[in-house]
């Protein structure tokens, strides 16, 4: 068993029992951003960057070592020492600022991922639409056919047609019911993913909102998608932040500690001690990055990682605007074609439609004739539909693409 038929069975079992309820698409829009598991999924990652952001705080482990032995003299002494490592403030400032700009970055890919969620459900509301139109002419086509079919038993039992006609007339109908179960069979698989995307528990359709007139907002002077860009910039942001952290570790470390021991016998003070006693003792010392050709390799790779970021961004702002183009060109195409249906192409399959049914009424055509130009009406109509959905993705793109 395939996938898509997979869906489809899983599908139709899950809408037993159950109505799907119409909503618009903005409701659709709304209800999703709630619900979407990848926008939740992007919302986790904010929190998760947020609940790190004080991490850049984290200090090496304090050093607590402990000795006995014969260290001053036959007596044996004990001693413990506490030391640690600390780093200058521009050390910390630099980690921070890296947390800092990855929590800022989760926050933008929030905004690119409901950006995305927006365009993916516009696209199959679109399809339901489209599904909806092209339902409606395949059921025009049956009761076509359908009477015709009972025109042509009539007059095949009075002996006025052959067994040809009645045959040619109940196939086109056939094909008209198999087209429709088809086209209802990928509706599902439509409205299986637009229920995914929206996540609500219930079952929702399109609401039958106009197919023929979508907007589209044209930015003649289109510069990218701000979303994305704002997205890149701050990689380049995060892969700055990377850089200075790095060299921050060339900088001196500090160790200070404390150390307490036990001396027996003659002491430094010339005195003699019969029993134990304890000195004090502080430490503070410098820690020198000097074998630091490992670390100087990782600055010098960091820098490289800033002129991807900042590639990227450029090649993502010529490739947007490559789509913008492209995309606004097969939309004026489009456009044009959908013209010519408007102010001709429908007239004339409806001129089409009524003069073949009246010639056939009077006898004039012939059966092959008459199927021949109602399919020829039937075919203009179904190029509109088809036209108008390729034109509304591009809408769809078109606007996505300008989306702020």
């Amino acid at each position: 068993m395939n996938k898509k038929l997979l869906i489809i069975l899983t599908f139709s079992v899950f809408k037993i029992g159950f109505s799907q309820t119409p909503i618009s698409l903005e409701t659709a829009y709304e209800k999703a951003l709630n619900n979407n598991l990848n926008v939740k999924s992007g919302q986790l990652r904010i929190n998760y960057q947020d609940k790190i952001k004080n991490s850049y705080a984290v200090m090496d482990p304090l050093n607590i070592s402990g000795e006995i032995g014969q260290m001053n003299s036959a007596y044996v002494d004990n001693g413990i020492s506490v030391n640690q490592t600390l780093r200058l403030p521009a050390f910390y400032k630099s980690q921070k600022q890296v947390l800092l700009e990855e929590w800022k970055n989760a926050a933008l890919a929030l905004d690119v991922q409901k950006w995305q969620l927006k365009r993916e459900i516009a696209l199959i509301y679109n399809s339901l639409n489209y599904y909806d139109e092209k339902q409606k002419l395949l059921k025009k086509a049956q009761d076509i056919y359908s009477e015709y079919y009972k025109k042509s038993e009539l007059r095949l039992k009075a002996g006025e047609s052959n067994i040809l006609e009645k045959t040619t007339a109940e196939n086109y109908r056939s094909q008209a019911e198999i087209q429709t179960q088809s086209l209802l069979k990928d509706r599902d698989v439509a409205l299986y993913q637009f229920n995914y995307l929206i996540n609500d528990g219930e079952i929702y359709t399109n609401q039958k909102e106009d197919f023929y007139n979508m907007n589209l907002i044209f930015d003649e002077n289109y510069a990218g998608n701000s979303l994305v860009l704002k997205q890149l910039e701050q990689q380049k942001n995060i892969e700055n932040a990377r850089l200075e952290a790095e060299k921050k570790k060339l900088l001196p470390s500090f160790n200070v500690g404390l150390k307490s021991m036990t001396m027996r016998g003659n002491g430094a003070d010339d005195k003699n001690y019969d029993g134990m006693h304890r000195f004090q003792s502080g430490v503070i010392g410098v820690g020198l990055p000097i074998f630091n050709s490992a670390q100087k390799s990782l600055i010098e790779g960091q820098k490289i990682n800033q002129q991807i970021a900042e590639n990227n961004y450029q090649l993502t702002v010529r490739n947007l605007k490559n789509q913008y183009a492209k995309t606004y060109g097969e939309y004026q195409k489009l456009k044009s074609e959908i013209e010519y249906y408007k102010t001709k192409g429908l007239k004339n399959a409806e001129t089409i439609m009524f003069t073949a049914n009246l010639l056939q009424k009077e006898g004039e055509i012939n059966y092959l004739e008459y199927t021949m130009l109602v399919n020829q009406s039937l075919d203009i109509q179904n190029k509109y539909i088809d036209a108008q959905k390729l034109l509304n993705e591009k809408i769809i793109e078109l606007n996505s693409l300008k989306s702020e």
